[in-house]
């Protein structure tokens, strides 16, 4: 990395911070191509820059301690940091290098950091606060995806480290926390409940359950303007961090295009050329979004090899609707999806699900199914839809009866009034 400019600044001592203005000015262009910021465009990222603190250490000066609250997140401008378990072992630490982030356990699980971080040499650091992080940060499109990158990265080359220098006790806690972290961003990148709420004349709400800390789906709900909102739902091939860094991209994605051209056909299309490329590991998703008018009651959807969603007329059961010609989103770049039109009436309910819930095992190896699904719902129609969201988890955790969660799963309710 390029040395960050100090002009007119060489006098400050260790901790003190640095006028973000004069800083960001000096350093601009280093500063956007941090991987941080990697894919952001670079507006947003100099109104980032521009709130955060900046800040000297000297060598052996203390950053972080179990003994205090830390309420940063920070990143290495230049020089090392050592994470120790014991305040005078500083050599014996793990070395964290410029480009890396660090500070982020403590402030995901609001508790004092679990080691010591000292400068290894000088060190400028970024810093961003905590209420900026959820605030701005987290927010933009694409921020998640790069601090999970880092959280993967680091967390990769500690377990080597671990392996041949620590007790396996420590090594499993590292990993451990740096899930939580993982699992606690992917939260954040879902819309917040009550979900479109703005909206008076729906109902909408959702659920999501990984199999293991961090997982593949996605939901999101979120308006295009005063009479339309968009929902979707999505399912990563895979499971772990390699899902997760995919299902980050997919809902970045999805966002980024849905709002730029307001049409599905197009959103889907731009989805599945983008996530076709650098994808080495031929990862997918399968896919479902759809737009509701909620003036008229228009319900256009586009489906990309994702499970068959429930409607349910108002005084009536529930059926599966035959979906969309449309294939696994990010395999073939040059696929081509169709777009199906529904016109919803006062009181219908439409259901989108992933294959967690269908293919849910319980210890004979039996599956829930649609079947199950089917009948549950269409006895479950009166429910207020928070209930029947609830419901249909409830159902299937106990159809499992304490066997082990095989795959995520995610339920998406909209109820049209």
């Amino acid at each position: 990395m390029t040395e960050f400019q100090l002009n007119g600044l060489s006098s400050l001592t260790h901790l003190d911070s640095l006028d973000p203005d004069q800083f960001v000015h000096l350093n601009k262009f280093e500063l956007i191509n941090l991987p941080l910021f990697a894919e952001i465009p670079e507006k947003l990222t100099v109104q980032i820059l521009l709130k955060c603190e900046y800040i000297r250490l000297e060598p052996m000066q203390l950053l972080l301690s179990p003994n205090t609250k830390n309420q940063y997140l920070y990143v290495i401008l230049s020089g090392q940091l050592s994470a120790h378990i014991n305040p005078n072992e500083i050599d014996k630490g793990f070395r964290i290098v410029t480009g890396e982030v660090v500070g982020e356990v403590s402030i995901v699980d609001n508790e004092p950091p679990t080691t010591y971080v000292s400068a290894l040499q000088d060190c400028l650091l970024l810093c961003i606060h905590e209420t900026l992080l959820w605030s701005d940060f987290i927010q933009t499109p694409g921020a998640a995806k790069n601090l999970l990158k880092l959280i993967t990265k680091r967390s990769r080359a500690r377990n080597i480290g671990i392996q041949k220098s620590l007790e396996q006790m420590w090594r499993l806690e590292l990993i451990e926390q740096e899930l939580r972290i993982a699992h606690d961003l992917q939260t954040n990148m879902l819309p917040q409940k009550p979900l479109l709420a703005e909206f008076t004349n729906i109902e909408v709400d959702a659920f999501i359950k990984p199999a293991k800390e961090v997982g593949g789906d996605l939901y999101d709900a979120f308006s295009l303007d005063t009479n339309r909102l968009c929902f979707a739902i999505g399912d990563v091939a895979g499971k772990g961090i390699p899902a997760a860094l995919f299902m980050a991209r997919s809902i970045t994605v999805l966002r980024t295009e849905m709002i730029k051209s307001g049409d599905l056909l197009q959103t889907i299309t731009a989805m599945n050329s983008i996530l076709s490329q650098d994808n080495p590991q031929c990862m997918f998703v399968t896919l479902m979004i759809c737009i509701l008018n909620t003036k008229n009651g228009e319900l256009q959807y586009v489906n990309g090899g994702h499970n068959r969603p429930l409607l349910g007329r108002f005084g009536s059961n529930f059926s599966y609707l035959q979906q969309p010609q449309g294939i696994l989103v990010g395999v073939n770049p040059f696929a081509k999806y169709e777009l199906a039109i529904l016109q919803l009436k006062p009181g219908d309910l439409f259901i989108l699900y992933t294959d967690g819930v269908t293919e849910a095992n319980d210890s004979l190896k039996n599956q829930f199914s649609e079947q199950r699904l089917l009948e549950f719902v269409s006895s479950q129609c009166e429910q207020p839809i928070v209930n029947l969201v609830s419901g249909i988890w409830n159902a299937v955790r106990d159809f499992a009866d304490g066997a082990d969660q095989s795959d995520d799963l995610t339920i998406l309710a909209v109820r049209y009034h």
